[in-house]
């Protein structure tokens, strides 16, 4: 085996891998801006969203004045 064979034979393992790398990345892109996006979980895991346990609690008394508000609502004035 010739040293430019050698070479010839490096480059093309090279360049397959390469073009392979590129098109798992693409496809990973579109996947995710058409599809995956749209999950928490999985924004959750690639460290893009905060979990529940983490948000503010200022949303957390929001729901409890707006529990509070329908129950309320919903008793009976004789």
């Amino acid at each position: 085996m010739s040293l430019q064979t050698g070479l010839v034979f490096i480059f093309t393992i090279l360049a397959s891998v390469s073009i392979v790398a590129a098109i798992i990345l693409l496809g990973w892109f579109l996947i995710w801006k058409a599809f995956l996006s749209k999950f928490r979980l999985v924004r959750e895991l690639l460290g893009q969203e905060e979990p529940e346990e983490q948000q503010p609690l200022v949303w957390d008394h929001q729901l409890e004045q707006q529990q509070h508000q329908a129950r309320a609502r919903k008793a009976r004035r004789d």
